[in-house]
Parts: structure tokens; C-alpha cells; sequence
């Protein structure tokens, strides 16, 4: 019986999670952004859309402003980017300029802001203020935004599911780019006598950042996710993986130093060079 009642329940999971398959491929199947929209991307960054089977989910449908602004507000979150209440706006449909307006404000707050600036080809803007069309140059020269043709913006036309998803995609593929620092690992070792630390050393083009760690016990092993630039600072995310449960091991307190090499050619902030490396929750400065 029991056999029954397992098999049972993973055929409905199995079911289910088609259904919810299906039900996002069906949308977007006959749909021009079919080839465009990240689901996980979607799952993510738009919750409300994902929730029951991406019911809300429409690729056609208008976008509401206030959805739009949590969306990016979360975004914004993941690179360290501040936020305030007025970021959160009000419910109703947004337009292509508004859109404009709400990415491109919170983009150019980021002092790590290049691009190479291009021409606005679009015909119809001369109803946006010379702010909009300020900012409009900056997210089309960064390839976030187009235009409905090649020479048509259509700033009062109201922006679709497809066009928002696809816009934040393309901004949080900008702010990766921006922020992630290339660096080498030099080499990790290990010992029982040291603390926690950076020590940041400058050697000619290089930059050496050397990382001590501390852990319960030997099992642990440590890496770098990333590193990327934040407001004033430089941001190391550690990959750390426990011992496996069933492991033993000497209750000795642990340490691990990595030493890392990046070219001073990326670090727009600096000198001074200040890295933090987190943890889960934990900061060693």
C-alpha cells in the first residue's frame, strides 16, 4: 500500500511540474520572445508571474508600474544598489518612457558607469523631455532598450510582459559585466596557527589579495564565486562547502589562506583597495 502511495504522489509531481512546464512554453511558443525570456529569469525576478503554473504569466499583457519597480528593486538588490520607498511605485500600466525613466535613473547611480555612447536613431522622442532622452541614449548605447523599429521608439506605448522581462535580462546582464572582477587564484594553504583576515598588496600592474579564513575543523573546502564591485568597496563571495555529516575529523580549529591575483587595471575604485569577503552572513573586513 505504501508503495502505492509513493508512486502515486511522484506521478502527480511529475504531472504537476509538466503542467507547469507546459504552461509557460504554451505562452510563449507562438510568441516572438520565445527565444528571448529566461523562465528561471522569470521565476526569480517576477514571483507574481511565476506563481500557480505562471497563471499571471502573458507575454501580450500590459506590464503594471509598481510590479516593474519591485522587480527591479529586487535586481538592484543583487548588485548591492541602494534602495528607497520612492523606488516602489504606484499600480497602473507602464509606458516605454516610464520605463526609460525608472531603469535609467537607477543606472546611472552607479559610479562604475562606461559605455561608449551612440546616436538615438529614433524619429518619434520629441515628446520626451531632454532628461527621457538623456537616458534613453545611455540604455539604448548599452543595448538594454530598442526601439519598435528601427527608427520608431513609440515612448507612449504601453510595455508589454515580454518587452519588461526582456529589459531587466539585458540591465542584469550590463551590471555583470560592470562589476565582475577577473582574478586568478594563486594558491590556498592551510593552518592551525593564524586569524582572520584580507591583506591587500600591490605589485606593479597586480593586485595580490590574500584571504585567511577560519573553520572548525579540516574537512572544509573553500573557493571564490565572484568578485564584483560595490559602492566603495570590492566584494569577494566565498564558496564554502562543510565536510560531508558521516566525516571524521580532528576538532582542531582550521585555517585556510587563499591568495588571489587581479590586474589593477579593473579596479576603477581605488587605491585605496577595499575588499570584503562574505559568507552567509559572515563579514571579515
Amino acid at each position: 500500500m505504501k508503495k502505492l502511495v509513493s508512486l502515486t504522489l511522484i506521478v502527480l509531481m511529475i504531472f504537476s511540474a509538466t503542467l507547469s512546464l507546459a504552461s509557460f512554453d504554451e505562452k510563449v511558443s507562438s510568441h516572438w520572445s520565445k527565444d528571448y525570456i529566461d523562465k528561471e529569469f522569470v521565476a526569480y525576478y517576477f514571483p507574481y508571474l511565476a506563481k500557480d503554473s505562471f497563471d499571471r504569466f502573458d507575454p501580450t499583457a500590459a506590464f503594471d508600474e509598481k510590479d516593474f519597480s519591485l522587480s527591479l528593486a529586487s535586481l538592484s538588490m543583487d548588485f548591492d544598489m541602494e534602495l528607497t520607498f520612492d523606488d516602489i511605485l504606484f499600480s497602473k500600466d507602464l509606458t516605454r518612457r516610464e520605463a526609460v525613466n525608472i531603469i535609467g535613473k537607477k543606472l546611472i547611480e552607479d559610479p562604475t558607469l562606461k559605455y561608449e555612447e551612440k546616436e538615438i536613431p529614433f524619429q518619434d522622442i520629441n515628446t520626451m523631455d531632454e532628461e527621457s532622452i538623456e537616458l534613453l541614449r545611455v540604455l539604448y548605447s548599452l543595448g538594454i532598450i530598442y526601439g519598435v523599429s528601427e527608427t520608431s521608439f513609440a515612448p507612449d506605448k504601453i510595455l508589454t510582459q515580454s518587452e519588461a522581462i526582456i529589459i531587466l535580462q539585458r540591465l542584469k546582464g550590463v551590471w555583470e559585466g560592470m562589476r565582475e572582477v577577473v582574478f586568478n587564484i594563486k594558491g590556498i594553504i592551510q593552518s592551525y596557527n593564524n586569524q582572520e583576515a584580507i591583506v591587500v598588496k600591490e605589485e606593479g600592474d597586480k593586485l595580490l589579495v590574500t584571504i585567511t579564513k577560519e573553520f572548525p575543523t579540516p574537512g572544509y573546502a573553500m573557493d571564490i564565486n565572484r568578485i564584483f564591485r560595490g559602492k566603495g568597496e570590492y566584494k569577494i563571495q566565498l564558496d564554502i562547502v562543510p565536510p560531508k555529516a558521516d566525516s571524521i575529523l580532528p576538532q582542531v580549529i582550521t585555517y585556510k589562506t587563499m591568495t588571489i591575483e587581479i590586474d589593477k587595471e579593473q579596479l576603477i575604485q581605488g587605491p585605496p583597495y577595499v575588499f570584503t569577503v562574505e559568507d552567509k552572513g559572515q563579514l571579515i573586513r
